[in-house]
């Protein structure tokens, strides 16, 4: 297992791309200017059998697959019309991939960042279910097909350093129909709760050869930060100045450089095929490494993995059983 490092998502094609030649691979969040987006043309240089393509609209995921069919005219593309705010629409759009027996790699790359307060279709916190709970049905939904392509499979939710800072606030997740809501608190919730999932959902799948992780793709610049209000930034540059960000146990959080779609690509690639973690199963990664001991204390502790399960299933109506 190696150290921390910002690489191009062509190094880890290069060091182990093989392995994803002839697979079905799933990828939400998908458009021009996103992390997403890169991810997808990224893999398409290995020669995968097909690329599944999520996101709202048609026409912001349509620049990728034509530049997938100029650049790789062999890889299959298929566009997946599905709206994470909406839990029925979800379930909707998996039905419509009946015909895929098995998803060999589900990437979940999907999120809104900072936004003002607002609620998804059912009535969640915007934040807490675009980024999370519809995390947690899309993978109970897809895990037959995941299960389907066997051992070597992956299922990555892409999370975020904010998640050091965060913790799910279990009395209060909607923070009180947005009387004490604060955007970056909220932020930092979902994530939080993203990785809460991931080392649940690896606990309970076990020895089953399901590569499950989390990542912290580094701060690249989408168009995730289009919620960046000047008052926003300005929090942000004082928090900078004053080297004040902490984690949730009062440890300093380094502030990471900007770095390209390429280089926030490769961690979830890493996530996906690196051979040298796969025993670190659920683990938190970060520059292409494990990075567990990153997480604050509340998202390592095994109850609040357990109870947000239970929250999820109860929030979603959704039994999970794995």
């Amino acid at each position: 297992m190696s150290s921390q490092q910002i690489l191009p998502s062509e190094t880890i094609i290069h060091r182990y791309g093989s392995s994803l030649a002839g697979k079905t691979i799933l990828i939400t969040g998908v458009s021009g200017n996103s992390i997403a987006g890169e991810l997808a043309i990224q893999l398409s240089a290995a020669a995968p059998h097909l690329l599944i393509l999520s996101g709202r609209a048609e026409e912001r995921v349509t620049p990728v697959i034509e530049k997938i069919k100029s650049t790789a005219p062999n890889v299959n593309t298929r566009f997946l019309k599905m709206d994470l705010g909406d839990m029925s629409n979800i379930t909707t759009a998996v039905e419509t991939l009946h015909d895929i027996p098995k998803i060999d790699h589900l990437a979940c790359v999907a999120g809104v960042m900072v936004p003002p307060y607002g609620t998804t279709k059912d009535g969640f916190e915007t934040q807490f279910g675009v980024n999370y709970l519809a995390n947690f049905l899309l993978v109970k939904l897809l895990l037959p097909k995941v299960k389907a392509a066997g051992a070597g499979s992956s299922i990555i939710i892409v999370a975020s350093s904010s998640a050091r800072g965060g913790k799910v606030h279990f009395e209060d997740v909607g923070f009180s129909e947005g009387k004490t809501y604060n955007p970056l608190v909220a932020y930092s919730q979902s994530n939080a709760a993203r990785v809460l999932f991931v080392k649940a959902l690896a606990e309970k799948l076990g020895d089953q050869g399901i590569r499950v992780f989390s990542i912290d793709p580094g701060a690249v610049q989408s168009g995730l930060q289009r919620h960046f209000t000047p008052e926003f930034q300005e929090m942000v540059a004082v928090l900078r100045a004053s080297g004040g960000l902490v984690d949730l146990d009062g440890r300093p959080i380094e502030i990471p450089p900007f770095t390209s779609k390429t280089e926030g690509a490769a961690t979830i690639i890493t996530g996906m095929i690196d051979p040298t973690i796969q025993g670190h199963n659920g683990a938190f990664l970060h520059n292409n490494a494990v990075a567990n001991d990153e997480l604050n204390s509340h998202t390592r502790n095994h109850d609040n993995q357990a109870k947000l399960w239970k929250l999820s299933e109860q929030m979603t109506h959704e039994t999970f059983a794995v």
